[in-house]
């Protein structure tokens, strides 16, 4: 059960950080040719989309079955494919191991690892909520009356902004200006505000009070909470400090739009006054937007935009650049995302006796690390004839071989024998004999197909009406369902206990 959960969960995060390292390179290179674009945080919010959309993609149960690119293959030790199980009296589940390999400990060590960084990174975003909450604690709140009284506050409707659940309060700490808040916003505003002229003032309110209209905080905790939840992807802080900056610049363009000259220098200034005021103070917390947060690199540039009106809107062809590359990434992850699969040397696979060798009609095992979780004639409810075939455990993603030489007579997801076969492969072989194989995540053969023994024909999965990853086998002979037993040998000492328990007396 472990590894049904470790396995999809190590592909998702590989295909997570490879998605953010492809969307960051190409948003790179479209705010080359468009800069415009970094300004504007859709471009932002839909690159932390996509790779989130990624994670996703790569964790759904039959996303393996949409890849086009073939399976990697881990070679297993031959202690470890020809080991004989030790049967014990306990339940077993069909596909679970046990043993396990470097890879299966791998897989299992980056899960409980993710657990882990999980926790820490949960526990930094509530220490940074507890550090803001203290900081509003110790303000003063501004009601009605103190807020008219604000030079920061006359060209807008208090009493309106009051009624909508705005909080504001002044502290006398040397941080930026800052909205915080999801349900409820509350507008921090420093002590030392008051030493900037009242233009200034009334423009850095209104910069705070379009961060509410736009929405902002909401964004901006989705994006935290993308960080926190992909703690391992330094690539979406990369993300959320560009959206931030594209936060900033939107409500300058909102805030600016159609002011005189004189204005824009007053607001810049602003930002450079708030700079020098925060220079040997804390860094605004996490949950806020502040005005004028940021190094002096990023200020010089915002200023540089203010005073050169360059905050313009991106046109179409920028836009559909972005949403044409992020939908390409967002396939790529879909379509070319690996399968693992466990191959056992060619020594180490299980090989029927010599004494059987001869026996007509001799099959090949059709996985190559084999275990079987239930043979021909079990009992089963809804099956009044037990068993039709034998299930050998088989992860998503593992090789399934043809038995033996033949011609391929059906592959498809519509087997006539019913749709809880999910996708089979249906092969002739000599003297009216047939094998099917079902529940295949992917079918790499087609009708009319010439196949050699131990050729790749699909690969393992959980498709039709399964409780878990396996490979189904059925036996035919001119038309007649078989035991698939009679051609395999040597089945019992890769065997659950549980499948010795409850396979038939009379065979």
């Amino acid at each position: 059960m472990l590894n049904a959960i470790a396995f999809p969960f190590l592909k998702a995060s590989i295909t997570c950080g490879i998605a953010a390292a492809i969307i960051l390179a190409l948003l790179s290179l479209a705010t080359r040719v468009w800069p415009v674009l970094a300004r504007h945080r859709s471009v932002w919010l839909w690159s932390q989309a996509a790779i989130a959309c990624a994670f996703v993609l790569a964790l759904l149960p039959h996303s393996a079955s949409y890849s086009v690119v073939p399976a990697i293959e881990i070679e297993r030790s031959a202690a470890v494919v020809t080991k004989p199980l030790q049967h014990s009296g306990a339940d077993e589940v069909d596909g679970a191991a046990d043993d396990a390999d470097a890879f299966e400990l791998l897989a299992q060590a980056w899960l409980v690892l993710y657990a882990a960084g999980l926790l820490a990174s949960g526990a930094r975003w509530m220490h940074a909520q507890r550090g803001l909450r203290a900081l509003l604690g110790s303000a003063r709140p501004l009601d009605a009356t103190a807020l008219a009284q604000h030079a920061g506050f006359e060209a807008e409707p208090v009493a309106a902004l009051l009624r909508r659940g705005l909080r504001v309060s002044e502290t006398d700490a040397a941080v930026s200006p800052m909205l915080t808040g999801l349900a409820r916003p509350h507008l921090l505003l420093p002590r030392h505000l008051r030493d900037f002229s009242d233009e200034q003032q009334r423009l850095i309110v209104a910069h705070e009070l379009t961060h509410w209209q736009r929405r902002d905080p909401l964004w901006l905790h989705a994006g935290m909470l993308l960080q926190t939840l992909f703690w391992f992807n330094p690539l979406l802080a990369v993300l959320t400090r560009r959206l931030n900056w594209a936060q900033e610049l939107g409500c300058d363009r909102v805030v600016l739009a159609g002011r005189p000259a004189q204005q824009r220098k007053q607001y810049a200034a602003a930002l450079v006054a708030q700079l020098k005021v925060q220079h040997d103070s804390f860094a605004a917390p996490a949950a806020s937007i502040a005005f004028g947060h940021g190094n002096a690199a990023s200020l010089r540039a915002r200023v540089g935009l203010i005073r050169e009106q360059g905050l313009r809107a991106p046109g179409l062809p920028g836009k559909a650049a972005v949403a044409a590359a992020l939908v390409s990434v967002l396939g790529a992850s879909l379509f070319l995302q690996p399968a693992f699969a466990w191959r056992a040397p060619q020594s180490a696979a299980p090989l029927a006796s010599a004494s059987a060798a001869s026996a007509p009609q001799q099959w090949r095992m059709p996985v190559e690390r084999v275990r079987v979780t239930s043979f021909y004639g079990a009992a089963r409810k809804n099956m009044e004839d037990g068993h039709h075939g034998i299930d050998f455990a088989a992860r998503t993603g593992t090789p399934v071989l043809a038995a033996a030489g033949g011609t391929v007579l059906a592959s498809t997801a519509q087997y006539e024998g019913g749709l809880q076969y999910g996708d089979v492969v249906l092969i002739e072989h000599a003297n009216g004999v047939q094998s099917l194989y079902a529940h295949l995540s992917v079918r790499s053969v087609q009708p009319g197909q010439v196949v050699r023994a131990g050729e790749t024909i699909g690969l393992a999965g959980e498709t039709g009406k399964v409780t878990g990853p396996h490979l189904h086998l059925e036996a035919f002979r001119n038309g007649e369902r078989i035991d698939p037993q009679r051609m395999l040998t040597s089945l019992d000492a890769y065997a659950t206990s549980q499948a010795l328990r409850k396979r038939p007396a009379k065979l």
